[in-house]
């Protein structure tokens, strides 16, 4: 893995669901599932909440830990050191007899284990004086666990930790097929999505180049033979610190699980598609410094959106700490490269490595965000202002009621209603690049309007696709940076 530039974000998060998806060996419908959430926690073996912060050990972030500066970096995951992956559901989850138990010493799953070693997952207080507490599973357990999660075949489909030699690489259960067509009508913000790799950064990048500047990934291809069946691609990819474009060929084939035109990868939301994982197939060649047609994908795992972005345009990347900056300055840096609400620069967004850095000390988990996390800007909207009573100025909505009835406004509508346009505040429009697992914390509802270039879209904030509005307060709470590609 490349040296880490303390400069630049480095960003890790893996989709969860095509997480389940390597663990399970197969790819998964996910519109026929009831409950995706409680098959996630069940298949990964991890409270939901603790997948989205790599403080809980999640495999997330597999191949990768915070090291003293809070700062990502790469590491061989300990459980492969771990001997035993044996053991079954009765002996990792002993019958336990309630009435025996009367103090934490006689709980079996606990023998031979020190207290200091068990983490305290929640801890409640009981009405009548007590705890209700959660324990979650010591070091070793947890080692063992992700050992049986992620044997030697499941974890090199999604991480490596050195570069191939240029033979060609195909993962374990998959393989390399002409997945479909490029696009259907052209590259559009929604269709990127995230599979099993560490590349939201990538994902998030190709999502905002295509909406911020909807010319620049497009199909350029030449015949292979002359049968007319086969072709090739043209990709090219500029390195923001020196400026040099590299060009890379790279034809239909994409991974996909054996036996099926599931992607194992990057993919799009529209089926059939395949310029995502085209462009990842093509930034990893670049990143291995191969022009193998397939290339190790997992290369990708780890990386920087906003020069990712730069990289995809042959701009030039600028970075801003969301620390440093006011509330008022980051909307406005939003605002100066977006026309009518939408972004025109690629802007991308991401989050601290953990809520421990953030100055807050968030939980991720209470605003449904991921800790080292890449999202895409898409632009600002307005919105109207959600006050507690005990924040209200009763005196300052008073003037304003006189200032109105002094120019002849009528209040007749209603005290609440006839403020509504007095506290009116910006929102930043993000999206996931998995394609759901929006934001939930100071956020905006109902449909707002962007202009696309050259109509009117209307995104419609309720749907499950990842894009999300949040208020100025709490992106700067949870996020750590925010760049553009100039």
């Amino acid at each position: 893995m490349p040296a880490v530039d303390p400069a630049v974000p480095f960003l890790t998060a893996r989709n969860p669901r095509a997480l389940v998806e390597v663990v399970l060996g197969r790819p998964v419908d996910w519109s026929s599932i009831a409950d995706p959430r409680a098959l996630v926690e069940t298949v990964l073996e991890t409270p939901y909440g603790d997948l989205f912060d790599p403080v809980h050990d999640s495999p997330l972030y597999l191949g990768f830990e915070r090291d003293g500066d809070g700062r990502m970096v790469a590491r061989t995951p300990r459980f492969t050191k771990v001997e035993d992956h044996g053991g079954n559901d009765d002996d990792r989850f002993p019958t336990i007899d309630l009435d025996e138990i009367h103090h934490l010493a006689d709980l079996k799953v606990l023998a031979g284990v020190a207290a200091e070693e068990l983490p305290v997952r929640r801890l409640v207080p009981s009405r009548a004086g007590g705890w209700t507490i959660e324990i979650g599973p010591a070091p070793a357990t947890r080692d063992a666990t992700l050992a049986r999660l992620f044997p030697k075949d499941v974890l090199d489909r999604i991480w490596d930790h050195v570069f191939p030699v240029d033979l060609g690489w195909t993962p374990d259960g998959g393989q390399w097929i002409d997945g479909g067509r490029f696009f259907d009508e052209a590259a559009e913000f929604f269709d990127p999505i995230q599979g099993a790799l560490a590349d939201c950064w990538l994902i998030a990048a190709m999502s905002s180049v295509a909406w911020a500047l909807p010319y620049t990934i497009a199909q350029r291809s030449r015949a292979t033979g002359t049968t007319n069946d086969r072709f090739t691609n043209l990709f090219e990819l500029t390195d923001p610190a020196t400026g040099t474009t590299h060009s890379f060929e790279a034809t239909d084939e994409v991974v996909v699980w054996s036996g099926t035109t599931a992607p194992m990868y990057g993919r799009s939301s529209e089926a059939g598609e395949i310029w995502p994982a085209l462009v990842e197939k093509a930034y990893a060649m670049w990143r291995g410094n191969t022009t193998n047609d397939h290339p190790n994908i997992t290369v990708l795992n780890g990386g920087d959106p906003v020069a990712a972005s730069a990289a995809l345009t042959g701009r030039t990347p600028q970075y801003t700490g969301t620390a440093g900056a006011s509330t008022a300055e980051l909307i406005t840096l939003v605002k100066a490269h977006s026309q009518s609400y939408r972004t025109v620069d690629p802007m991308t967004a991401w989050t601290y490595g953990s809520g421990a850095d953030s100055p807050d000390h968030v939980v991720y988990e209470d605003a449904n965000l991921v800790a080292n996390h890449a999202y895409s800007v898409l632009g600002w909207a307005t919105g109207p202002q959600l006050l507690r009573p005990e924040l209200v100025d009763i005196d300052l909505l008073w003037r304003l009621r006189d200032e109105r009835a002094a120019i002849g406004v009528s209040n007749a509508v209603g005290f609440d209603v006839d403020f509504t346009w007095r506290l009116k505040q910006d929102y930043l429009v993000l999206r996931n690049p998995w394609g759901y697992h929006e934001a939930t914390r100071g956020s905006l509802g109902g449909v707002i309007p962007m202009r696309d270039v050259s109509f009117w879209r209307s995104i419609d904030l309720a749907e499950v696709d990842g894009v999300f509005a949040i208020d100025l307060p709490t992106f700067k709470r949870y996020f750590a940076g925010l760049g553009v590609a100039v």
